[in-house]
This record gives C-alpha cells, sequence and structure tokens, in this order.
C-alpha cells in the first residue's frame, strides 16, 4: 500500500501546486499546520522563528524552516534548516536518491534524520571550527526505509551483502546537489551516518 501512495506521491510533489501539497501532507499523516515552504512544490513544513545562537557566537540560522517531507519521502524527525539546505535535500531527495533505489528494486519512503541545526564545532569538538550545523547548512541522515518495508542504516548497511551498493550509491549520488558528503570512509565520527551541507568549494564538492 505504501508503495502505490509513493507512486502518486512522487509526480505530485514534483508538479503539484499548493492544493497538491495539502493532499500530499494528509496522505502523509503530517501535522495540520504543515505546508509549502521555501517556494518549492512538495517540500513541506513549516516556517519558524529565527534561531539565534545566543552567546555563543556564529551560531544561528535566519529564516529557518522545520522539515517534515521532501518530494513525498517523510522524515523521520524533523530538521531545523535553512532554505537552501531543504531545497538542496528535497532536490537530491526528489531525484538522485530516488534514482539509486530504483536501481535496487525499490522507492524510499522515509528517511530518519539525526542532526539540523546544531550550536557546535565540527565533531562537537570542545575547540576549533563551527561547524556547518551551526548554521543551519547541514542536515544529517542516518536510515531510510524503502517502499520493500526494509529499514536500511549506514551503521548496519555500508558494508552488508544486500544493501551496499544501495548504500553507496545513495551517498555519492549527493555530491553535486550538496557541497560537502561525508559518510563511514570519512571518518569515525561519521560511521553510523550521512553528513549533507551546502558549504560551497572552490574546487567544487567535498565528498569521502
Amino acid at each position: 500500500m505504501r508503495l502505490l501512495i509513493l507512486l502518486f506521491l512522487i509526480p505530485l510533489a514534483a508538479c503539484g501546486g499548493n492544493r497538491d501539497d495539502e493532499i500530499l501532507a494528509r496522505a502523509l499523516n503530517l501535522p495540520a499546520d504543515v505546508g509549502t515552504i521555501c517556494d518549492m512544490k512538495g517540500l513541506l513544513g513549516v516556517e519558524i522563528d529565527d534561531i539565534s545562537g545566543g552567546s555563543g557566537g556564529g551560531c544561528g540560522v535566519s529564516d529557518p524552516v522545520k522539515v517534515y517531507a521532501v518530494g513525498g519521502v517523510k522524515l523521520q524527525a524533523q530538521p531545523r534548516i535553512n532554505c537552501k539546505t531543504a531545497l538542496a535535500l528535497h532536490s537530491w531527495a526528489t531525484n538522485e536518491a530516488q534514482d539509486a533505489a530504483r536501481k535496487s528494486g525499490t522507492l524510499i519512503t522515509d528517511m530518519r534524520v539525526v542532526a539540523g541545526y546544531a550550536c557546535r564545532n565540527r565533531n562537537s569538538r570542545s575547540a576549533g571550527r563551527l561547524s556547518e550545523h551551526a548554521r543551519g547548512n547541514a542536515v544529517d541522515i542516518a536510515a531510510f526505509t524503502l517502499s520493500n518495508g526494509d529499514t536500511v542504516s549506514v551503521l548496519k548497511d555500508w558494508n552488508s551483502r544486500k544493501y551496499s551498493k544501495l548504500m553507496r550509491r545513495l551517498h555519492a549520488s549527493a555530491c553535486g546537489p550538496f557541497g560537502t558528503v561525508l559518510g563511514p570512509q570519512s571518518d569515525r565520527h561519521h560511521r553510523d551516518h550521512f553528513h549533507f551541507d551546502t558549504a560551497s568549494y572552490r574546487r567544487g564538492p567535498y565528498c569521502k
């Protein structure tokens, strides 16, 4: 049943109007106040108050949003991020991520988000540069639920026999939609999740 709903929702999310987004939100059982955000059809969430970093220095997000679904894919835990990052997540989830899933004969229905905005340094160190999370530029994803009912996680399935290819395709496909893509091969801090952010570099995306 969820597969039939998803097959209906993906094209609806891609080309629908505000009315279609209302239908999409109801189909995904989202709260009543959830609607179109960042002027992008199929990107569902709510606008929230500016996030102040307090005395932390450098933290905070202007015009943040709380994202509930991207292109028919429901987010388990709703990250607070800026629109630039929300749009990148929506584009990747709707296009590259689903293309990667189709190559494994399935579709993505849900993503388990484990981090959005957080006022902290990189890798939660006590000193050093601020993380992109501190500006609402980043989102971390630990697992995906598929239309066949399976849930695959970065920690368990990066090297699994059944889903290793899918996990690696998902990781590689995010390089371009996002400026930074980190996974299990980058360092020990990312062995259990993908880190995506919208930082830009002169030499192009940094992906590892």
